[in-house]
């Protein structure tokens, strides 16, 4: 696609419009009305985009919030800018109450003013870095982006960005794309970082990954787990949580290796926001308030994901857990961005679409 960001998501925005009507937008969602347990018991039904349950513990998350209000739940999943190109489609007739989106799109959904704007009950145990001030969206986790390798295909192993240049690695890596997703733009702020750059320089990533897609390196498939199990991902680029959480379900099947990249990685966060016309607005304001508790937060962990309150020192983890994730001394230099709003997902796209597949 040669579009930038904002074509993507006009096109997409045009086309979902087609099936949505044209009617007059839904009430926005009063964000000051306290949840209502018995009205959310009455909603039924809870609706997600972006929330796999194969994705950082979402199954056993949804498991203990759908048994707390007898409740059921439906997820689609899809990138973060599908995710809020859908809620702005479907602002007439709602169908989804949350999504979970990359940080870095969490400026993006506030513009198109898809968002509601609660504030959770854990609110102030959150860093103000990883919160919109106004209570648009709020961090859930983080992920370092890491390489998981397959042993039977690959002999010799990647250590570093630097490695996966060497010829040996021709159509071998796999990575999310960063048009769309948060994972592939968070891959590309990690290259950034460890390559001498950082969330406002991104010259050397745009330069690595640019060298990597000439020398025909990138190989064009999901790094979904189907595809890592058929043997179809020799490399794939993606969150640590994701790897370890793969290794464990394959390793009677995939002799699957993690490696941290030796010139380093940044903690990328995962963000909850909560569609401005949600309809179960009682569940979903529900919903933000038990994944920042300390229950919800644990929760990630055991899907080997960080809670961010942890990475804060907002929350002790139950040893159990914490013996379960990768250990500290795995990661070597991680680099913690926080000025989230500097980063432009259609800068990115932009500068993707033109300097990497020079389109």
């Amino acid at each position: 696609m040669k579009q930038n960001l904002k074509a993507i998501i006009l096109l997409m925005l045009s086309a979902a419009m087609l099936f949505t009507g044209c009617s007059n937008s839904k009430g926005a969602v009063d964000p000051n009305t306290p949840p209502n347990e018995s009205e959310a018991k009455a909603e039924g039904r809870y609706v997600t985009y972006g929330q796999p349950d194969d994705w950082a513990n979402w199954q056993e998350m949804f498991q203990v919030f759908n048994a707390e209000y007898g409740i059921t739940r439906q997820d689609t999943d899809m990138s973060s800018a599908e995710e809020i190109t859908k809620f702005k489609a479907e602002r007439n007739n709602p169908q989804a109450d949350s999504a979970e989106i990359g940080m870095v799109w969490g400026p993006v959904a506030v513009q198109e003013g898809v968002t509601m704007a609660y504030k959770n009950a854990n609110w102030d145990k959150i860093p103000d870095w990883a919160k919109d001030p106004d209570g648009n969206w709020f961090g859930l986790y983080v992920g370092v982006p890491v390489f998981l390798v397959n042993k039977d295909i690959v002999k010799d192993i990647p250590q570093s960005w630097a490695d996966l240049l060497k010829p040996e690695y021709q159509n071998m890596v796999v990575m999310s794309d960063p048009r769309s997703s948060g994972s592939g733009v968070n891959a590309v702020l990690a290259a950034a970082y460890a390559l001498g750059g950082d969330i406002k320089n991104l010259d050397p990533a745009m330069k690595y990954f640019a060298q990597l897609k000439k020398q025909g390196n990138i190989k064009d498939v999901s790094g979904s787990i189907a595809n890592i199990q058929k043997g179809e991902v020799p490399i794939a680029i993606l969150y640590d949580f994701l790897a370890q959480g793969y290794k464990e379900k394959l390793k009677n099947e995939v002799n699957l290796e993690i490696v941290f990249p030796k010139e380093g990685s940044i903690y990328a966060p995962g963000a909850l926001i909560l569609n401005k016309v949600a309809p179960h607005p009682n569940l979903a304001k529900l919903f933000a308030d038990f994944v920042a508790s300390d229950e919800g937060q644990i929760i990630f962990a055991k899907g080997y994901a960080r809670p961010i309150r942890a990475i804060e020192g907002n929350l002790t983890l139950p040893e159990d857990v914490k013996d379960r994730m990768l250990p500290d001394s795995f990661y070597g230099n991680v680099g913690k961005p926080q000025e989230w709003s500097e980063v432009p997902p259609e800068l990115i796209a932009d500068r993707w679409t033109k300097e990497v597949l020079g389109q």
